[in-house]
């Protein structure tokens, strides 16, 4: 009999109701995998492997296997418990662990049938939660298997002398196309290509060695025996590589927030396979802003929270937020470690920094508009601003404008048609296609009989009936954006004209 405050009864929950209703805390797939992977790195562990496989009986089943300190059999039964450590406790800073929630939650979000084995030095133990018979019972009944039972257990030959094997059976959310076996490993393997994505941003910092970074770094990790490569969403090891900002440091209490800004290379830079790894699957624009970090692994990523407004001037900054697991409270950071909150004290710290960042970020576009607007040689359009509102006209000053007037012989129709094409310039059908896919934009590629074309037009409209043309006008020409970079352009204009110093 428990003894019991006076005034107060004993309310012990359903662990049937209890467990069916953790299941359905918001874990997706791959934050479940996720957050067993954050049990092996803070275990030590240097290999990680994950399976997907069928076992004897034909259904699917998937593996996570690691070469960490491993558990004897009192800390396993402890490992097993909910609630097994709580959050308020002092956690070393390479601990990813938070609630003692995430090994469980994760697994019963995906499985009804949860088995790990663990082994130090050689003598291995292993627990089950099987959620059929707590549903069946409405107890919280943990199996201890022995060694008939161990020798059972889907991979449990690849355990090492020193490691833990947790095995996901009775995956009942797979959504298989057809209710049979093969189908269910078809979705599984599904499931497996989208995690890898995930799982290479998460664990960027750990699967590639930092310079100074000497907490992080030097983990493998596989899938079915391929490795995951790391996604780093500021392309810091990529050539031409991103340009770092100055790292800013943000006390709270005894600890320190660190915060560095990264400017991505210019997409005109980079080749289509570096410019779709530094999308990270979706877009510059949508993939802009903050990298929240907690204890090196990725909390949240390609957001603002709420700070600033995503641009498509500021889609090549992105932020580094460095959080240690002392102000895990402060930034009310959940149970699946993929949300969380920024404090006020940092926020308001944190947005000088961040506006400041983005006015720099948003230089390579700002000098680019204005370089292709009015920059060298004979550009045909210009660049207006105008009570703070930009728009862009033909230039009517140019000599192929004028030529144009005169040929037609009335100013007003030529002028009425510049008018209308200015006015059908399709700029939100090309903000929209550099926003989505920017290297697939470009204007028609000219060959050498369009090249002369166009030469003929400007010299004839700069020079008419002269066979000369002063080498200055020349240079200028060849300067324009439309000549400049073609190798022909020099070689063409001079059989046009005779250039004269």
């Amino acid at each position: 009999m428990r003894d019991l405050l006076p005034g107060h009864i004993w309310v012990e929950p359903s662990a049937a109701r209890l467990l069916e209703s953790m299941r359905d805390i918001g874990y997706s797939f791959e934050s479940a995998l996720a957050d067993i992977v954050d049990n092996s790195i803070s275990a030590g562990a240097k290999l990680i492997e994950i399976f997907n496989d069928t076992h004897s009986d034909g259904s699917p089943f998937l593996a996570i296997l690691d070469d960490g300190r491993g558990m004897r059999p009192s800390e396993l039964t402890d490992a097993m418990q909910h609630g097994s450590k709580s959050p308020r406790d002092f956690r070393v800073e390479t601990d990813l662990g938070r609630f003692g929630l995430g090994l469980k939650t994760a697994s019963f979000s995906q499985c009804r049938r949860l088995t790990v084995a663990s082994s130090v030095d050689g003598e291995m133990s292993a627990r089950c939660w099987d959620l059929d018979l707590v549903l069946e019972k409405d107890q919280w009944l943990l199996k201890v298997l022995d060694s008939s039972g161990i020798d059972e257990i889907p991979m449990i030959h690849l355990l090492p002398s020193t490691g833990t094997l947790v095995v996901w059976q009775g995956l009942d959310r797979l959504d298989p196309y057809e209710n049979s076996p093969d189908d269910a490993l078809v979705a599984l393997n599904d499931l497996f290509a989208n995690a890898r994505s995930h799982l290479a941003l998460t664990f960027h910092r750990f699967l590639a060695q930092e310079k100074g970074a000497s907490l992080f770094g030097g983990v493998t990790l596989r899938l079915n025996g391929s490795p995951v490569m790391a996604a780093d969403p500021f392309a810091r090891h990529m050539s031409p590589s991103s340009d770092p900002h100055e790292t800013e440091t943000i006390r709270m209490a005894s600890s320190a927030v660190t915060v560095q800004a990264f400017t991505l290379p210019h997409h005109q830079r980079l080749s289509p396979e570096q410019m779709s790894a530094i999308e990270l699957g979706s877009s510059l624009a949508e993939t802009q802003g903050l990298y929240v970090y907690r204890a090196g692994r990725l909390i949240a990523g390609g957001t603002w929270l709420g700070l600033v407004r995503k641009s498509e001037l500021t889609k090549l900054l992105r932020v580094q937020v460095d959080v240690p697991t002392s102000l895990d409270s402060e930034w009310s950071i959940d149970v699946r470690k993929s949300r969380m909150r920024l404090p006020s004290a940092v926020r308001r710290r944190l947005r000088p920094l961040i506006e400041g960042m983005t006015e720099t970020a948003r230089r390579p576009y700002t000098y680019r508009g204005r370089r292709q607007a009015t920059g060298a040689g004979m550009p045909l359009w210009q660049r207006v601003e105008e009570r703070g509102a930009i728009r862009y006209e033909v230039r009517r000053d140019h000599p192929i404008i004028e030529a144009l007037r005169k040929a037609a012989g009335s100013r007003a129709d030529v002028d009425a048609a510049l008018l209308a094409i200015e006015a059908t310039l399709p700029l939100e059908s090309v903000f929209s296609d550099i926003a989505s896919s920017p290297k697939t934009v470009a204007q028609q590629s000219l060959d050498g009989a369009e090249i002369t074309q166009i030469l003929a037009t400007y010299v004839e409209a700069i020079a008419p009936g002269k066979n000369t043309l002063p080498r200055s006008i020349a240079e200028v020409i060849l300067a324009t954006p439309v000549f400049a970079g073609q190798s022909g352009a020099r070689r063409a204009l001079e059989q046009l004209r005779v250039i004269e110093d």
